[in-house]
């Protein structure tokens, strides 16, 4: 640059902005020479001697800016360059293997042996239960219930839990009194239907949450059934009768219904039993894949030992899709 001449914005007392692309400029060099480009000049006669220390003065602020402004460009270009190196994207096969957050794969899900069904829906701790204080009476006889007990326990009978707070009110046509669920139960249970229904499946729900008196009347409605009397049971007379009930059905306290995480299933493609219908070949299938996608297990499944009733195809306990599904 001419000795005889400098940037209009050092003699006078306006500022020039300038708007610089740092991403066409590489060098010291190119950065001085566009400055000179669009910088006008004047003529250095046109000051008094007077303005000329202060010039000098700005001059010096003018190469430490400018220093630093070349450090700054150089600085960001090294940085920009690098991390377009670093980022890469993915292919297009691995694009496609990216997992769903919707439908696991199948070799995501675990499978289990009918007693390990059993361990698994004995250890879960279901939110919004709590235990029984006392068990809930059957017949009102205290010998009489104590002796049912003990003979529900002898096969595998566990006492359960019951909801602590209010549960929610599902709306199933075939469901009265039982027309209710846990809501995390609620949600598993409309997912489980409607992947039935994507592969026209007619699954529906014949039992739900069941209270205590709801089970208490079904278990005295079969004793009744065989004439079985209060002496009886004490006496001990009234035991392979009440264990052939207890192979169908629960005593108070002891139903996994009572938790509100328990259902029973039907199909409506005119079978005489759910063991024997298309809905249970669709959900048992694959080690019961289409349940514990839900996060549904069976409840009494074959294979597992003494567990209390008889192996029921129809009934189903929610464990939660994170223990069964990797």
């Amino acid at each position: 640059m001419d000795q005889n001449h400098v940037p209009y914005h050092l003699a006078t007392s306006q500022y020039l902005i300038l708007l610089i692309d740092f991403n066409s400029i590489y060098s010291v060099n190119q950065i001085l020479r566009y400055t000179e480009m669009v910088m006008p000049v004047v003529d250095m006669r046109q000051f008094n001697k007077r303005s000329s220390k202060r010039v000098k003065h700005r001059r010096k602020w003018l190469l430490l800016i400018g220093c630093a402004l070349v450090i700054f460009v150089l600085v960001t270009q090294f940085m920009s360059r690098d991390s377009r190196q670093n980022v890469t994207k993915p292919s297009n096969n691995e694009q496609r293997n990216l997992p769903s957050s919707t439908v696991p794969n199948t070799g995501a899900v675990m499978k289990f042996t009918g007693e390990q069904f059993k361990e698994l829906a004995r250890s879960v701790k279901y939110p919004n239960t709590q235990l029984f204080l006392e068990p809930p009476y059957i017949t009102g006889d205290s010998v009489a219930d104590a002796r049912i007990r003990k003979l529900a326990e002898e096969r595998g009978y566990v006492m359960t839990s019951i909801p602590e707070t209010s549960i929610e009110k599902i709306n199933e046509p075939r469901l009265e009194n039982d027309d209710l669920l846990q809501p995390l139960a609620a949600i598993a249970w409309r997912d489980l239907k409607a992947a039935a229904r994507r592969d026209s499946i007619p699954l529906t729900l014949i039992s739900a949450y069941r209270s205590p008196e709801y089970q208490r009347n079904l278990f005295m409605g079969r004793l009744k059934s065989l004439g079985v009397t209060t002496s009886q049971i004490v006496s001990g007379d009234a035991d392979a009768k009440i264990n052939t009930i207890l192979s169908q059905a629960a005593v108070p306290g002891y139903s996994r219904h009572h938790t509100g995480y328990t259902i029973d299933l039907w199909c409506e493609d005119g079978s005489s039993a759910f063991l024997s219908s298309k809905c249970f070949d669709w959900i048992s299938k694959d080690n019961y894949y289409n349940a514990k996608i839900t996060g549904w297990i069976p409840s009494y499944p074959d294979g597992a030992g003494s567990q209390g009733p008889e192996p029921e195809p129809w009934e189903y306990v929610w464990v939660g899709k994170e223990l069964v599904v990797n």
